[in-house]
């Protein structure tokens, strides 16, 4: 009797970790989340950290097509291209001109312009859909320089003389234009040289800018969508010992936003 009681309890607990088993998989092996392949989704162009290659992907050839529509007679293509924390800012020269020779079969090599600019960190901004990059259609002369967050208008000496340089005028059309096709605003700050103390070259500064402003809005650009302001002598950007310093010192730097 004691065997059987003994035979039995040993089968009794052998169906209970059966059934605790089958129960175990239908309610918990089975419904465990599974684990999702990481899929990095690129935009049309990209960079790997540490690297000036180039990876496009498939929307590349649409958006190169987009940037070529954009080009204007006397403009060149400007292309930014990124470098990040940690990163020589030449990486970011070296990836422009990786860019550069995607487009070498549409646009001559003279009609483009190149620059850099630090991106953040690479690990969070590797795989940004395009945004890295920055392209625009820009003026480059000797009087109105382009960049992809401001423009430049270069003053001569004689703060009295008039805007009429031909690259000025051109450059003014256009963007009057475009400032009164949108609900853009835009901001006008005069520069001067050194020479002369601060009081002076403020008031020459605000003159400049006010001359800018005079000439937009007899274009038609409603005055109050423009500012001025003046930095006089405090900001310059170039050797002011130098007649070439000096002259990259005297201008107007026009934001839009």
């Amino acid at each position: 009797m004691k065997k059987f009681l003994a035979l039995l309890t040993l089968l009794l607990f052998i169906l209970l970790l059966y059934f605790s088993w089958q129960w175990y998989k239908k309610t918990v092996v089975c419904c465990e989340p599974a684990v999702e392949e990481v899929v990095v989704v690129r935009g049309p162009l990209a960079f790997d950290c540490n690297s000036d290659n180039p990876i496009t992907g498939e929307a590349w050839p649409q958006k190169k097509e987009e940037i070529l529509a954009g080009i204007k007679e006397g403009r060149k293509l400007l292309i930014v291209a990124p470098y990040f924390e940690g990163e020589d800012a030449q990486l970011g020269m070296a990836r422009a001109e990786k860019v550069k020779a995607l487009f070498i079969d549409k646009i001559a090599a003279d009609q483009f312009e190149l620059e850099s600019w630090l991106a953040g960190v690479c690990a969070n901004a590797g795989d940004e859909a395009f945004g890295n990059t920055k392209f625009k259609w820009v003026v480059r002369n000797e009087n109105v320089v382009e960049k992809h967050d401001k423009a430049i208008i270069y003053f001569e000496y004689d703060k009295t003389k008039e805007i009429n340089e031909k690259n000025v005028v051109d450059y003014l059309d256009t963007l009057s234009e475009d400032l009164k096709k949108s609900e853009a605003t835009v901001s006008l700050t005069g520069h001067t040289d050194q020479d002369g103390d601060q009081d002076y070259n403020y008031k020459l500064g605000l003159e400049r800018a006010e001359k800018v402003k005079a000439q937009l809005v007899s274009r038609g650009v409603a005055p109050e969508k423009i500012t001025v302001d003046s930095k006089g002598k405090l900001e310059p950007v170039a050797d002011g010992s130098t007649d070439e310093g000096k002259q990259k010192n005297r201008r107007v730097e026009i934001v839009v936003k």
